[in-house]
């Protein structure tokens, strides 16, 4: 009897080790892509696909990847007779799994001699160990007469680059042409709180100091930090690095670039309100690229003051603007209280410097900055925020001191136009349709950053402008 119970403990230890086993092994696919760099064109009309050395990355539920010829039995939608660009589909199966991704081909008539560079990349000047970024580029096809046809879906190395880098090869059906970048070993390399706190204490002026791993951690009381940048130096985030903390830049000329910045906010009875941004700036000089910044959770902030914004940039003066704000990512800045809401990017002028930073450049308050902020709301994502772009001059008071916003639904078009400054204020509109709910407007810029705008519920005064927007009736726009 004792053999028969335990038989029959081992089975249903056996059948749970068996569901255990085949949870842990299940590997249904999650999702495809290309492999970075990788594009599956130009075809030249009447060709088929050049699928050698094509290769799909495979990701899994349970977070494996893996690499994958791609063969033509994954391809379907592509027309080798048709001139033009195809969005074609490529779909991975295994083990009854399958995934699909959307590629854009190009289909050409004929096939060009050359390539030439039209326009450089935005980033030339890299630090080893961090990967080509082909943002910026542009590449023109030339042909036999002469010709000239800018392309896109080209090829270029995924790699790491290395110090003895000279040139980024570019690839277009079989044709190549070399960008020339400068690749330099970082004189620093962060990897904890301490070791990048002593590498902006002590780099010189252009440095590379690189950041890799975690730095820092979540909880307040032992791993977070407000890391100040007084010498210009070129602060660069290696694949998979985190930060736990803030930065402040108190000086021109600094680039901070590919860092994964968690910053936590304001939480009463702290010593400074840093804390609320992620990068605070007191300069007109400065570089903040491919950088992604995560607000905290709600919950992680004082219900009374829960404020937490991207960055904030102030400066004392505008001579010589190099103010470039691209590519960023910027997350979760949601937050508001009874006083203030959360801004992704913020350009402040008429405050006092903050956080006992020196660089005002002889200003008693920050000045306006004359910057492209049209560049800046088409460059960076914005996610779940409550204002993607303010302009603020505190000068003009603490009720009407919008002088620019950007607006992608008509909830942040309200706001900003709420606290419009009376003597004007551009509103840069995302594609869309906007209901201002009745609002009374006076001396405001309407503007469209691309594609069609149209506005219902607004009372216009004779001094706004509409540039690329529509104002419509409420039945029109339905």
């Amino acid at each position: 009897m004792k053999n028969k119970k335990v038989l029959a403990v081992l089975i249903v230890v056996a059948l749970l080790l068996t569901a255990i086993l085949a949870a842990c092994n299940d590997k249904g696919i999650d999702n495809v892509a290309l492999k970075e760099g990788t594009s599956l064109g130009p075809v030249v009309k009447g060709q088929e696909l050049d699928l050698k050395d094509k290769l799909l990355v495979v990701t899994y539920k349970n977070g494996d990847v893996k690499e994958v010829p791609i063969t033509a039995e994954m391809i379907s939608g592509f027309d080798k007779n048709t001139v033009g660009n195809q969005e074609i589909t490529v779909t991975y199966s295994e083990d009854g799994n399958e995934a699909s991704v959307k590629v854009n081909v190009s289909v050409v008539e004929k096939a060009p001699e050359s390539l030439e560079i039209a326009s450089m990349p935005y980033v030339t000047d890299y630090a080893a160990g961090e990967r080509f970024r082909p943002e910026g580029l542009t590449i023109n096809a030339v042909f036999e007469d002469g010709s000239k046809k800018p392309v896109s879906g080209f090829d270029y190395p995924a790699e790491a680059l290395t110090a003895d880098t000279e040139g980024v090869q570019i690839g277009y059906g079989s044709l190549t042409v070399s960008v020339p970048v400068t690749v330099t070993e970082a004189a620093y390399e962060a990897t904890d709180e301490a070791s990048l706190q002593r590498a902006l204490s002590e780099a010189e002026e252009g440095a590379f100091v690189t950041v890799s791993g975690n730095i820092g951690e979540a909880s307040r009381e032992s791993g977070y930090n407000v890391y100040t940048i007084t010498t210009p130096v070129r602060l660069i985030g290696l694949d998979g690095n985190k930060i736990y903390g803030s930065f402040v830049v108190d000086c021109d000329g600094a680039v901070l670039r590919g860092l994964n910045i968690f910053n936590r906010g304001w939480v009463t009875g702290e010593a400074t309100s840093a804390h609320r941004n992620a990068i605070t700036v007191t300069s007109n000089k400065v570089t903040l690229e491919y950088n992604a910044l995560t607000a905290p959770d709600a919950g992680s902030l004082d219900a009374a003051e829960a404020i937490a914004n991207g960055i904030v940039l102030s400066a004392g003066t505008d001579a010589d603007t190099a103010v470039n704000i691209r590519m960023n990512k910027i997350s979760g800045f949601g937050f508001e209280n009874d006083e203030w809401s959360s801004v992704a990017v913020n350009t402040v002028a008429g405050y006092d410097f903050l956080y006992g930073t020196t660089n005002d450049h002889g200003s008693e308050t920050s000045v306006r900055l004359t910057l492209d902020y049209e560049d800046i709301v088409k460059t960076n994502v914005f996610e779940k925020v409550d204002n993607e772009l303010l302009a603020t001059d505190y000068a003009l008071g603490f009720e009407r001191m919008y002088i620019l916003a950007y607006a992608s639904d008509s909830a942040k078009a309200v706001n900003a136009l709420t606290y419009a400054a009376e003597s004007g204020m551009i509103l840069l509109l995302k594609e869309g349709d906007y209901d201002l709910g009745g609002i009374t407007a006076d001396n405001i810029t309407f503007r469209s950053t691309g594609g069609n705008v149209n506005i219902t519920g607004i009372n216009a005064g004779e001094g706004c402008t509409f540039e690329g927007v529509k104002v419509v009736e409420a039945s029109e726009n339905k």
